[in-house]
């Protein structure tokens, strides 16, 4: 069984990740649907938030390894650490994926997007994607306790969802709090959302989803030299 289907498997068994990765996403895509017509600015926020609980929930399981020691018994297989690393990325991303397909594909027939917006939305979840898995990632190489990790992101995603101005404007944060978010991609992410809505696929769009990817980048470079301290 590869590393992949192993994390999959996982995911599935946990009813946790399963309300909160599959359950409750697809019910906020299908029901929602006066959200996703009039105001679907609000609803990408929503979904993102649940995706970065999501993502997670499956980079926890790397943390969970590396606490029962099964992480060595998986290396003393023919697996490395970075294909090791991938798939378990791979498993968190995929699902996530499979949201914004529905989620693109329903706003198209149902929801009454135009192919224009459709493509902004694809474009823009699917940067806000990686960043985020890779965020979770980052994260959890942090922490040696499982409780320790989760309470602490749980604290950080609302604060991150404040200052990120998904909450509330940032306009009506104090004036020091306005730009404090912007060491977290999902201000980055409001801010692509914001063009895309008013403008559509601008200049500033395509800065802001690059500016996401760099943060990925990032994100993936300091939880690598963090495994390996």
């Amino acid at each position: 069984m590869t590393v992949f289907k192993y994390a999959m498997l996982r995911s599935l068994r946990s009813p946790v990740s399963y309300l909160g990765g599959f359950i409750a996403p697809i019910a906020l895509i299908l029901l929602m649907a006066n959200t996703w017509t009039y105001t679907p600015a609000v609803g990408l926020g929503f979904l993102v938030t649940l995706m970065m609980l999501s993502a997670h929930l499956m980079a926890a399981l790397i943390l969970e390894d590396r606490i029962d020691g099964s992480i060595i018994k998986i290396l003393i297989s023919p697996v490395s650490m970075k294909r090791y690393i991938f798939q378990n990325l791979l498993a968190a991303i995929i699902p996530l994926l499979t949201l914004i397909v529905l989620l693109v594909l329903m706003g198209y027939f149902r929801y009454g997007w135009t192919l224009h917006f459709v493509g902004g939305v694809w474009v823009l979840m699917l940067t806000c994607t990686l960043a985020t898995a890779a965020f979770a990632f980052c994260w959890n190489m942090f922490f040696n306790s499982k409780n320790s990790s989760n309470y602490s992101y749980l604290f950080l995603v609302a604060l991150v969802m404040l200052l990120s101005g998904l909450m509330v404007p940032t306009e009506a944060l104090p004036g020091f709090a306005q730009h404090v978010g912007a060491v977290f991609h999902l201000y980055w992410f409001t801010r692509a959302l914001i063009a895309l809505v008013e403008y559509g696929t601008n200049a500033p769009f395509w800065l802001y989803n690059a500016i996401m990817m760099m943060f990925a980048i990032v994100f993936l470079l300091i939880g690598g030299r963090r495994r390996k301290m």
